[in-house]
């Protein structure tokens, strides 16, 4: 944590203000990831871009990467130049640029989560303006949420997506999905999100209890197996990391796994729901795999990018280009999948658009044993940073979780989370109460005087 360099000289008050503004921004904006208006990417966080403009303003400052982020660059510097040079081969230089793109907002992303993390260290005051952009961000999407719990457990007529439609390019009836292009990606911002709250409420600010109550009562009933599975994993990856609290933790696993077992279903069925995704809290993983599409792409796809790790161990296929061999393989082992439309045209009329739906097997797909090894010495680097703060290692954890269903590298919330860790956003004195201390002592002196 205290390897990143803040250098006061350089860092001139109008530049450091605007960048704390554009991050602010980016927090308000952050559960908007598949806007109907802009089509670059399936994904397409509007939060990217005042963060890479935030980035590129840090380059006027004397902030600068920290020792442990060698590891991150000598990944982004492999990753890049195998993937040019892989290009030359398969023919298409397209797809390298556009890893390349995702790996540099990526990178933008993470330096200006750790400056922001150092900002609130050196002036715990800016904690307050994140809560109020926390609080200001979540408004929208927790009451359009709220709209479609509505609507799907009492209402059932589809009214909420109108309003849906506004923001996301797809509408799930009978799904909370908030304002996000999926309801996967609206439990990534819930968890994410929640944490962050959960945090700056234990740190004395109140004023986020509301919003975090009802990210909890929709991420319960979002029924969104991805959700409740990124949390299971997350609290299972504290107990293996953590030295502190782990009976805790190992009965908040417990609890968890007893509310989705059980829980979960008595719900569904208290609520007469039904649906796509009910038949995934039946547990019958042999049907699913037959008869549901996203979960067969979920389990599939990540299998194949290790299929292809094993073709090329030392180096992989090349950033950017896990769908070269993919079809081969999908229709040599998974034929079977072919049966649903969105892999039939991802074969055959759309190969460019597979992706690995992991980010793990995506690394070590497209950048072998090199890249892997890379990636996973920065992760432990971070994990290191985290000390004996359960919230940073929480966070650490919720960051490996979440990229179970994700293998964008301009992921936005994992970087966010990931900065925070390296930075030590979570290893902070409570900033009320550090505030707070701070007046009685200049009153004291007053008093003296």
């Amino acid at each position: 944590m205290g390897e990143y360099r803040l250098e006061r000289a350089a860092d001139r008050p109008d530049i450091r203000n605007l960048i704390i503004a554009l991050f602010l921004f980016s927090l308000t904006v952050l559960t908007y990831d598949s806007l109907p208006y802009f089509h670059f990417s399936v994904y397409r966080p509007i939060a990217m871009f005042p963060m890479f403009a935030a980035s590129v303003l840090l380059m006027l400052t004397d902030f600068r990467f920290g020792k442990g982020d060698a590891w991150l660059l000598a990944f982004a510097a492999f990753s890049i130049g195998h993937s040019l040079i892989a290009s030359i081969g398969y023919g298409d230089l397209g797809s390298s640029l556009k890893h390349a793109a995702t790996i540099i907002f990526g990178l933008s992303m993470y330096r200006v989560s750790v400056y922001i993390a150092g900002k609130c260290r050196e002036d715990p005051a800016l904690k307050g303006r994140i809560v109020t952009a926390l609080a200001i961000g979540f408004a929208p999407p927790l009451a359009a949420g709220f709209v479609q719990l509505a609507d799907s457990l009492f209402v059932r007529s589809g009214f909420s997506g109108a309003l849906t439609g506004l923001f996301s390019e797809k509408v799930f009836r009978g799904r909370i999905q908030m304002l996000s292009g999926e309801p996967s990606w609206a439990a990534i911002h819930m968890l994410s999100g929640g944490l962050l709250m959960l945090f700056l409420v234990r740190q004395g600010y109140r004023k986020l209890l509301v919003p975090l109550i009802g990210i909890a009562a929709l991420l319960v009933l979002t029924f969104s197996a991805y959700a409740y599975t990124v949390l299971l994993t997350a609290l299972l990856i504290v107990v293996l990391i953590a030295r502190r609290h782990r009976g805790r933790t190992i009965v908040l696993l417990a609890a968890a796994v007893c509310l989705v077992a059980f829980g979960v279903p008595y719900l569904l069925e208290t609520f007469h729901v039904s649906g796509y995704f009910t038949d995934r809290f039946q547990f019958d993983f042999g049907k699913l795999i037959q008869t549901d599409n996203s979960y067969f792409i979920r389990v599939v796809f990540p299998t194949i990018g290790f299929m292809e790790f094993a073709q090329h161990p030392i180096f992989g296929v090349g950033g950017g280009f896990y769908y070269r061999p993919f079809a081969d393989l999908l229709i040599r082992y998974f034929s079977d999948g072919l049966r649903f439309r969105e892999v039939y045209d991802l074969v055959f009329l759309h190969p460019e658009m597979a992706t690995s739906r992991n980010l793990l097997s995506k690394v070590f797909a497209e950048e072998g044993l090199i890249g892997a090894s890379l990636m996973f010495g920065f992760l432990i680097s971070t994990l290191r940073c985290a000390g004996d703060s359960p919230y940073a290692k929480f966070a650490f954890a919720l960051s490996v979780a979440l990229v179970m269903n994700f293998d964008s590298y301009s992921f936005m919330n994992f970087w966010l989370l990931i900065g925070f860790v390296r930075g030590g956003f979570f290893a902070e004195q409570p900033a009320v109460r550090t505030a707070e201390a701070e007046t009685r002592r200049l009153k004291g002196m007053k008093r003296i005087a």
